[in-house]
């Protein structure tokens, strides 16, 4: 509900002046309101022109559903980055400070109240790390807490909005955003472009990338439904043909697989484009619209970024605290794309490499960090490629040995197609209770050791043998844990058994607790015993 009144002029005023005095703080965990949508207007036109400037001017219309009563909105905004110039809409004025914007809002909105706050701004001529231009590219890199450095958001993973985002850029400019292209106008020597998505989209995956350089090639993929839908390579002169035209013919079957596995892709368009020597990463799985690294057309990357739009993008972590389920399920994908096409051998050996990568260089902490719930850690720890790609797949890997390859792979469909999580977000409790319900089975000891724990078991085992007066032949294997870290990690064991005569078993074991023995009886003398001889325990050291 709406109030306009003298009164409520006077509350807006003291609320100003109390604001300013008061200190109050912006918390991520702020859920008094929901971001709908975002419509941005860049002018980006002068970044193509000589000098070379990132500076450009913005004008922004945020439409916002109150949670509860507000009288202003706190918004993310790098005063570093962004000038505001002026707030209109609902709102009547604002205060930009520690990089947080707060907008008074015109009058005092009801839960469930919608509104529009429009917002014009600048970005200065800095390097921020997030809005980049240089030698005439153009290109946002906003994860993990970047967005608000080229425009004022809620900044977190938790909310997500639909976006509209309107650029004006030299006519020789090919200009890609998230979602789809609804216009594009020349106008002299500018075009127009316009992107909009139809589905909602974290800050973190906004994205906007253009270039004079870039040539543009369209595949057409067939959805499961007989539907098409464009698949787009932003390229640039000079990069490596023959890898560009392999990630080409092998995108349509990366899709199918991803499509059979975890659902239909989620979204309405795919797009690739490389960026220049800025670029810090190998590649950002922007919503509808992959940035790479230049010339980085890699089978692997390609599979890594696409499977993001399911697991990312399609579902979202609601704290960077979750961040593990994106990029421990993305690296797991590229095995299972290499396995779907070389066999379940390739499948193994990439993630025996990528327990190997953990294993050269673990610096020490869990998988999961609650703290990260409410803060943003330094890139070098978030994205830390031992525990957050490597283990992090790893223990998606080992979830699926221990709750059985099938029934794993049958509960991923169902998380990755369940209307709960489309489109919306997961965290780490939500994920576990999901699996344990759909498998009908208290796993919470797995994940306690694996994910909330550091490090991995050192084993150290023994067996003995002896003939008994039967003729037969007694086993007696020790299973003996030597890690520092004073946690036990439960896991089923295989051990293979070779005799005397050359032929061999393999058993399987729960290893309940440390030293714990397990006797068997057979005809013929053990004379090697293998443990886990097929690795499926990949996180660990024998000795």
């Amino acid at each position: 509900m709406i109030r306009n009144s003298a009164v409520f002029k006077k509350t807006i005023f003291a609320l100003f002046i109390l604001l300013i005095f008061s200190g109050k703080t912006f918390s991520q965990e702020d859920d008094s309101f929901d971001v709908q949508k975002y419509e941005l207007d860049l002018d980006l036109y002068n970044c193509f022109k000589e000098p070379i400037s990132r500076s450009f001017t913005a004008t922004e219309k945020i439409s916002i559903k109150a949670n509860k009563q507000l009288g202003d909105i706190m918004l993310n905004a790098s005063n570093t980055s962004l000038k505001i110039e002026s707030v209109s809409g609902a709102g009547v004025s604002f205060i930009h400070e520690n990089d947080i914007l707060t907008i008074i809002l015109n009058s005092l909105y009801s839960a469930d109240d919608n509104f529009e706050v429009i917002i014009n701004y600048s970005h200065n001529n800095i390097k921020d790390s997030a809005f980049y231009s240089y030698q005439g590219m153009i290109f946002t890199d906003c994860e993990p807490s970047k967005a608000r450095r080229w425009f004022p958001c809620k900044d977190v993973p938790s909310d997500k909005a639909l976006t509209k985002i309107t650029s004006s850029v030299p006519s020789n400019v090919l200009l890609c955003s998230n979602g789809i292209l609804t216009d594009s106008t020349v106008s002299g020597d500018t075009t127009v472009y316009t992107w909009e998505s139809k589905f909602p989209v974290a800050t973190y995956l906004v994205a906007v990338v253009a270039s004079y350089r870039f040539n543009l090639d369209i595949v057409n993929w067939q959805r499961p439904n007989g539907e098409n839908m464009e698949v787009r390579f932003y390229w640039q002169n000079g990069e490596t043909q023959f890898n560009l035209k392999n990630v080409m013919s092998k995108i349509g079957k990366m899709l199918d697989l991803f499509s059979k596995l975890y659902g239909d892709y989620p979204f309405e368009k795919l797009a690739f484009a490389t960026t220049n020597k800025e670029f810090e990463w190998g590649g950002m799985e922007n919503q509808t619209i992959i940035t790479l690294c230049p010339d980085c057309w890699t089978e692997d990357l390609a599979a890594h970024e696409l499977a993001h739009q399911w697991f990312g993008d399609l579902i979202t972590p609601s704290s960077w605290a979750d961040i593990w389920l994106n990029e421990g399920f993305a690296t797991y994908l590229e095995a299972v794309w290499y396995g779907s096409q070389s066999g379940v051998a390739r499948y193994n050996k990439l993630m025996r490499y990528e327990a190997v990568k953990y294993l050269s260089g673990n610096p020490g902490w869990a998988a999961y960090e609650k703290s990260w719930d409410v803060s943003s850690p330094e890139s070098e720890q978030l994205f830390n490629t031992s525990i957050t790609y490597s283990k992090s797949s790893c223990i998606i890997y080992m979830l699926r040995y221990v709750v059985g390859e099938k029934e794993f792979d049958e509960i991923l469909y169902k998380y990755a197609t369940d209307p709960e999580f489309m489109y919306g977000n997961i965290s780490t409790e939500k994920f576990i209770n999901f699996v344990n319900e759909q498998s009908g089975r208290d796993l919470n000891w797995f994940f306690d050791q694996w994910l909330f724990k550091p490090d991995h078991p050192v084993y150290n085992n023994n067996f003995q043998t002896e003939e008994t007066s039967d003729g037969k032949w007694k086993l007696d294997y020790t299973i003996n844990q030597i890690q520092k870290n004073n946690v036990f990690y439960k896991m089923p064991v295989d051990l293979k058994i070779v005799f005397d005569n050359g032929k061999d078993t393999t058993v399987t074991v729960s290893n309940e607790y440390n030293l714990q023995t397990f006797t068997f009886e057979f005809d013929h003398e053990p004379e090697k015993i293998l443990f886990d001889p097929d690795n499926k325990i990949l996180l660990k050291e024998t000795e």
